[in-house]
């Protein structure tokens, strides 16, 4: 029955947190009890996983054969490589931290808001009743896209540096970028879950208005607007670095494969078409997890303000001065203060606007590498 659970009922996302309990992107935590369980072991766990992902970075960095390779490479180059893998490093690590030091009770709250707001719109135990939105089935498809591309990477990669398939792992850091893959598809878990509240909420709004006590369940509605505004304060909160770290992520590796590309294109670099292609599926990657993010959190804003839209709305069917317009006033009031605003960490808002400002800054950021390597160069 858990697999079939739809979005609608916060249930649904356990044996999500059972899988990403292994690289520990979310805590361990029984949602019978709504509590973490074996906190020391799983400190203890974290340890180990943060000491690992160190060792990697610093073999990365050290390792003849790989440095042989990057020598090859330009100065601006080596820069966006250099960044790029102490930004995936520096994601994975602070996910593990926040799963088992910092963030425990955040999640806890998380879900209490959300299990509140489900019983409160009849939506505990509702299942998904189209098999293509499935949430499962549509993770399971996007896993074997990335392990599909994983294994192209691999083999190009390969072929560039004459590296063993360890070493080659470690150099294209696969598990620091399954990690990141990982934490996009539990933020975008939460986003849609509170997108689908929020629709619920209007519906709600537009059906309650033939019922009697209609003010009464107004105020209930408008409380669990309240509640999720506040539980999307909770999730910036949580999610707010990372996110700032893959938007930076996505940058570097967007200007690095525009960058190369370029160069072939001018002459000013070699690649075969294997590695071409590579480098256009590399870009469609990061762009797509980038789009992964922005989308679904611009349409869940979007889809927020529409409750005070139809709050407004409803006063035209009552005359002036009735206790439901008075009513109705309070409430428009009263849940502007509540409206959802994502971000990260306070540097900036999540919204398509932010989709123009990253490719603009990525053509930007080609055309000073193509500066800083021409200078080089001369």
């Amino acid at each position: 029955m858990g697999f079939k659970l739809s979005i609608r009922d916060i249930n649904f996302i356990k044996y999500l947190f059972v899988y990403l309990n292994l690289p520990l992107i979310t805590p361990w935590y029984d949602f019978d009890s709504n509590s973490s369980y074996k906190p020391k072991l799983q400190k203890a766990y974290g340890m180990l996983l943060l000491s690992d992902a160190i060792l990697r970075l610093t073999y990365l960095t050290t390792c003849l054969k790989n440095l042989r390779y990057r020598r090859n490479l330009s100065i601006s180059e080596r820069f966006t490589w250099f960044c790029s893998h102490i930004t995936l490093t520096l994601i994975t690590c602070l996910a593990i931290l926040r799963s088992c030091f910092l963030d425990v009770e955040k999640w806890k709250i998380i879900f209490t808001n959300l299990r509140y707001i489900d019983k409160s719109l009849n939506n505990t135990g509702k299942e998904e009743k189209h098999f293509s939105k499935n949430f499962y089935l549509i993770f399971f498809l996007k896993q074997l896209v990335f392990f599909a591309g994983v294994c192209v990477g691999q083999y190009i990669w390969g072929n560039l540096t004459q590296l063993s398939i360890q070493e080659v792992s470690i150099a294209t850091c696969v598990f620091e970028t399954y990690c990141e893959f990982l934490l996009i598809v539990v933020i975008n878990a939460l986003v849609q879950s509170f997108k689908s509240r929020y629709q619920d909420i209007n519906c709600r709004v537009l059906t309650v208005l033939q019922e009697p006590k209609t003010v009464q369940k107004w105020s209930a509605l408008a409380q669990d607007y309240r509640i999720l505004g506040e539980t999307v304060d909770v999730f910036n909160e949580m999610f707010g670095w990372q996110i700032v770290l893959m938007m930076f992520h996505f940058e570097l590796e967007m200007v690095s494969t525009l960058y190369c590309n370029f160069r072939v294109l001018v002459g000013k670099g070699k690649a075969d078409l294997i590695g071409r292609l590579g480098n256009f599926g590399l870009w469609i990657w990061m762009l797509w997890n980038f789009l992964s993010i922005v989308v679904p959190v611009h349409d869940t804003h979007k889809e927020s303000r529409k409750f005070i839209g139809f709050l407004y709305k409803m006063q035209d069917y009552f005359e002036e001065g009735s206790m439901e317009i008075g009513a109705l006033e309070r409430l428009v009031s009263y849940s502007k203060n509540f409206a959802p605003k994502f971000n990260g960490a306070g540097f900036f808002s999540i919204n398509t606007a932010i989709i123009f400002s990253v490719l603009v800054n990525a053509g930007m950021n080609v055309v000073i590498m193509f500066r800083i390597d021409y200078n080089e160069a001369n």
